[in-house]
């Protein structure tokens, strides 16, 4: 979890680089795996462009400020173990059962005016 809309592609983004740059990519979506055919086909679909950039690698993104069809994609393809690993916002928890193997919160300070 991070704390913003904007977090999300950012974190996603960099954890991407950094399984690319360390030659560990196909852990978040194996090379020439239905999986991966199945990431390509639906990140060109969508109209998010942080998430068309990570979910090809098996990354996704989700907040609040995405089209419905882009969370319910992103939703879907992580209940059906498709995206290895999803950035978003609180969000997601307030109202998504979706079970994770693992959770990171990304911080524990917001901004607050």
């Amino acid at each position: 979890f991070v704390h913003s809309r904007a977090e999300t592609g950012k974190t996603a983004k960099a954890l991407r680089d950094l399984a690319l740059e360390r030659d560990e990519g196909s852990n978040f979506a194996r090379d020439g795996g239905a999986t991966q055919e199945i990431l390509r086909e639906e990140a060109s679909t969508v109209k998010n462009a942080d998430l068309k950039e990570v979910l090809p690698h098996g990354f996704a993104i989700h907040h609040a400020g995405m089209g419905r069809e882009d969370r319910e994609l992103v939703e879907d393809l992580f209940a059906d173990r498709h995206i290895a690993v999803l950035c978003t916002t609180a969000t997601l928890a307030w109202g998504v059962n979706l079970p994770a193997h693992a959770v990171i919160i990304k911080g524990t300070q917001i901004y607050d005016p």
